[in-house]
């Protein structure tokens, strides 16, 4: 055991601690994925921006353009033509809302949410294959450490 996981295990790491620790895991788990990514993202036909927002959706509510672009940190036409695209592959709709008629409000569909499926199941066969690199004890602490964490953010 290095000096640095030693110190961590001493002490309670602050948040930049941590996510110094974090940092390498989280580089290489994207490096892991990366290629099979951009390849699906590729077979989708799709920009990044249009799968970060089809996950931004996933929540199943409705979701303004504006509060779409804000998010993603896009302009409200660059937001407004990504979902164009999205609606004419079928994987989110686009309504008036009630409320604000100058607003449009923005679902993800049953395709899209199958599409979300398929990228996340890419993406956990990253993480299988990462979890299998480690040793059992290895295993069974990352597990115990993020039970905890895992049961506070999961939807419910």
């Amino acid at each position: 055991m290095g000096p640095k996981v030693a110190c961590v295990q001493a002490t309670v790491a602050s948040a930049q601690r941590l996510s110094e620790l974090l940092a390498p895991l989280w580089a290489y788990l994207n490096r892991k994925s990366s290629a099979e990514l951009f390849e699906m993202v590729a077979e989708l036909d799709s920009s990044f921006s249009q799968v970060k927002m089809m996950f931004l959706l996933e929540d199943g509510g409705e979701h303004s353009v504006k509060e779409i672009a804000t998010h993603l940190g896009l302009s409200l036409p660059a937001a407004s033509r990504a979902v164009d695209g999205l609606i004419q592959r079928g994987w989110v709709t686009r309504r008036e809302s009630a409320e604000d008629r100058r607003s449009r409000l923005v679902a993800l569909t049953d395709d899209g949410r199958a599409v979300v499926d398929r990228v996340l199941r890419a993406r956990l066969k990253t993480l299988e294959r990462f979890a299998e690199e480690l040793t059992p004890q290895e295993r069974d602490g990352l597990a115990k450490a993020l039970l905890p964490i895992v049961e506070r953010i999961a939807p419910s």
